[in-house]
């Protein structure tokens, strides 16, 4: 399998094709910018002097006057060439310098009182020649200027080369740099690695190192170490969670151990046989109960409990509730009511919100001395419905609140095994509540009772 190449071989390669292709466009660009503005510079050099050989023409009376005044000023002239020729093609004025090569004669039609500007090759070299027509005084005659373009093919070639050896070395340089920039950005990378490597699920107390929160890399170290705390978080939740279930599910087998043992160790009566048959019932009863609250929950948190979503009216269901648990309040001599109750049709699964709110009345009639009072009561609003049940209990103190809804917690650990529970009825409420985008939330004044408020949307989106 073909090896794949490394974030700092990729940053490098980017970088360097990148900064390849800026040095290519700039280098070609000022390449082209630079001959065209020494070509331009050439160009008005030979309309300057072109100009200055048309004023010689112009004031010339006689052919003769003129060809000495040609001679006289443009004879020695250096960088630049005249050639003045006759419409018959007989050359009328030439520097020394053109006595043994001629400028060429450019075609009738091209040559206009206009300058012609032209590249042609004379001998071994490039020339550039600017053409036109004038007349003197004895009938038309072509007037050309001509340069070398040897000094300026020279300039042009060292530019070239001066190009093709400096850019090359400056991308070399370049890339060089780039690795070790990209090495030395990247360290903080290596560093989070080996500290990741080092973290399992019995090192989740280490956190990877941030070494600048400012940069792109600080976010990122910063939002996996709030990863690894959720992770931590929720691995120390799972321990709890599974010694607290142990610890509920030993105690009422130690029960019925206990009870099989003492009933097998003598002979004893049919009566004897029932009450131990009965108490046997009763713990496998509360382990069938604790162990489908546990499913229940492990669904829930696996999100593959069926949530069928059907239209139902709210306030029929909370007035069953209620009219259901009235039976067991007045066991307790407590006053159940259910005060202000508007309809409210909901999408939801009225099975589900009945064991949230049987749940809820239960643990407020197991908490509230006689004579008390539960009060429910049912709020409705365009957006969501807001359901209290409100106590006159013993209330829950304020250390007690934060961990009311965690599972197997307790607020009065003395109550352990006595028949009231495991521990679980608020966090199946919560998971419940939240599996429909709704809020649970408990408010309570130690002594002066409880209130837990759910609120839940009038229409809940539907999962596909």
């Amino acid at each position: 399998m073909r090896k794949r190449l490394n974030l700092r071989w990729k940053l490098m390669l980017w970088y360097g094709g990148v900064l390849a292709l800026v040095l290519t466009v700039f280098g070609t660009v000022t390449y082209l910018m630079m001959r065209y503005h020494l070509l331009q510079r050439i160009d008005q050099g030979l309309h300057e002097e072109l100009s200055d050989v048309l004023s010689e023409v112009h004031r010339a009376t006689t052919s003769d006057g003129l060809k000495e005044m040609l001679n006289r000023r443009f004879g020695g002239h250096e960088g630049f060439d005249f050639q003045v020729t006759r419409s018959t093609g007989e050359r009328f004025f030439a520097n020394p310098r053109l006595i043994d090569k001629a400028l060429p004669l450019p075609n009738s039609v091209t040559v206009t009182d206009s300058p012609n500007y032209t590249t042609a090759p004379i001998e071994s070299g490039r020339w550039r020649i600017v053409s036109t027509q004038a007349q003197g005084p004895d009938g038309s005659l072509t007037i050309q200027v001509g340069r070398s373009l040897a000094a300026f093919e020279h300039e042009s070639r060292e530019l070239l080369l001066t190009f093709l050896l400096a850019g090359p070395l400056t991308l070399l340089a370049a890339i060089s740099g780039g690795y070790f920039l990209a090495r030395r950005a990247l360290r903080p990378v290596q560093s989070m690695t080996q500290t990741a490597r080092q973290i399992s699920a019995e090192r989740l107390d280490q956190r990877l190192p941030v070494a600048n929160p400012d940069d792109e890399l600080g976010p990122l170290a910063e939002t996996l170490n709030h990863m690894i705390g959720r992770l931590e978080r929720s691995f120390t939740e799972m321990q709890r969670f599974t010694a607290d279930a142990a610890h509920e599910l030993r105690t009422p087998l130690a029960v019925i151990r206990n009870e099989a043992e003492v009933a097998l160790r003598v002979p004893r009566t049919g009566d004897d046989y029932c009450h131990v048959l009965e108490n046997l019932l009763e713990e496998t009863d509360r382990l069938s109960n604790l162990a489908d609250q546990l499913l229940f929950l492990c669904r829930q948190d696996a999100g593959i409990s069926p949530q069928v979503r059907s239209q139902m009216a709210l306030d029929d269901l909370l007035r069953d509730v209620v009219g259901n648990m009235q039976v067991v309040a007045q066991d307790k001599h407590v006053t159940l009511s259910l005060a202000e109750n508007p309809a409210c049709p909901l999408m939801a699964d009225p099975r589900q919100l009945r064991r949230v709110f049987y749940n809820l009345i239960d643990n407020a009639i197991k908490y509230t001395n006689e004579s008390g009072r539960i009060t429910v009561s049912n709020c409705v609003t365009d957006g969501q419905a807001t359901i209290q049940v409100s106590d006159t209990g013993t209330g829950i103190s304020p250390e007690h609140l934060p961990r009311i809804f965690d599972r197997f917690y307790r607020v009065d650990p003395s109550r352990e095994g006595d028949g009231h529970g495991a521990g679980l009825g608020l966090a199946i409420c919560q998971s419940i509540v939240r599996g429909y985008d709704g809020t649970i939330a408990v408010e309570s004044t130690l002594g002066n009772g409880t209130t837990i408020t759910v609120q839940l949307p009038r229409e809940p989106l539907v999962s596909g």
